[in-house]
């Protein structure tokens, strides 16, 4: 079906196929996942960490959030099998409802606006009901744009989280 051993170089640029994608289960994928999560959740922190203490701590993190819960990973591909974006859902009870719940860690596209986002955010939707979760939920910051994306998809605000730095 993909064609994942060519060499790079005898391919077209990805923003020239990227439109012609497809989802699958992504957990064939977790190296390319979590080197694009590194790079892009850098970009969201509001501390200066050097850049061993970033990869330690991101490290620690996502070891973390993968020791509780059932976790799905789910990625696009162009026609060539090469990674566009990704999704990854766990399946836990929550602490406020204490009933099953789909929690979104993490969506990110490399080519955005053209339906990557929707297509991996529908497949996680998807897993969560197919897995009798009664609801999906996820966090993004305030001043992120896809909290207006979000909203268009159904998703409303319910709690806030508070903080203060030390």
């Amino acid at each position: 079906m993909f064609q994942k051993k060519k060499m790079h170089s005898e391919l077209p640029p990805i923003r020239q196929t990227a439109e012609e994608f497809t989802v699958v289960d992504g957990e064939d994928y977790l190296d390319e996942i979590f080197e694009n999560d590194k790079r892009i959740s850098r970009s969201f922190s509001h501390f200066q960490l050097d850049d061993e203490e970033y990869k330690e701590n991101y490290g620690r993190v996502i070891s973390d959030l993968l020791a509780t819960g059932e976790h799905k990973f789910f990625v696009a591909l162009d026609r060539y099998g090469r990674y566009l974006g990704h999704v990854w859902v766990c399946l836990k009870v929550d602490t406020v409802d204490f009933v099953p719940s789909a929690y979104i860690y993490d969506i990110e596209t490399l080519s955005p606006g053209i339906g990557i986002g929707s297509a991996l955010l529908e497949r996680a939707e998807g897993w969560a009901e197919e897995m009798r979760a009664k609801k999906v939920c996820l966090r993004v910051e305030l001043d992120n744009p896809a909290r207006k994306w979000y909203s268009e998809k159904g998703y409303s605000e319910r709690a806030v989280i508070m903080e203060k730095r030390l």
